[in-house]
């Protein structure tokens, strides 16, 4: 396989989120973070910690963390479908940064 195939992959630790009543996005109650990784087909940018993704089931995910992931190991975790423009406030991400 060329080189022309391969794709920048990244490691997202991410944490479920809601909309409040305002519609603003927070954290799910009692939720623990997981993995998800960039795929080919992931539509938008990641900017920022704290910037949501959906993942394939369409679940809101709230980044923690990011770190690079080897080409090789892609397969190893669930792709996230897009980014959004939405943002979490950092402050009610501070139990897990």
């Amino acid at each position: 396989m060329g080189d022309s195939k391969k794709y920048d992959t990244h490691l997202f630790t991410g944490v479920m989120a809601e909309q409040n009543a305002s519609g603003r996005y927070q954290p799910k109650a009692d939720v623990q973070p997981n993995v998800w990784r960039t795929g080919k087909h992931t539509k938008g940018q990641f900017k920022q910690i704290g910037q949501i993704f959906l993942t394939e089931k369409g679940q809101a995910v709230a980044v923690l963390h990011i770190e690079k992931l080897s080409f090789s190991q892609r397969h190893n975790y669930s792709a996230l479908q897009r980014w959004t423009n939405e943002q979490v406030d950092l402050a009610l991400l501070k139990t897990w940064l």
